[in-house]
């Protein structure tokens, strides 16, 4: 299952120079969808990954846990 890395994604926005309204324009995805993504308490669907990663310019991959 994928889960959204919370710390990476921080570092890909701050590396854009994005906060989380930036984040939501530019991705499509909602401010409540990513809050709950961070927080582990929504599902990551590959669509919704492939979105932010576009909006962050960085590969999806980046935006994962790494699995233990």
């Amino acid at each position: 299952m994928l889960k959204l890395d919370r710390k990476k994604l921080d570092l890909a926005m701050a590396k854009k120079c994005y906060n989380l309204t930036d984040l939501v324009k530019k991705s499509g995805v909602c401010y409540s969808s990513i809050v709950k993504l961070s927080g582990d308490r929504m599902t990551l669907t590959t669509k919704t990954l492939g979105k932010l990663a576009n909006a962050l310019n960085v590969e999806p991959a980046d935006l994962i846990q790494d699995e233990a």
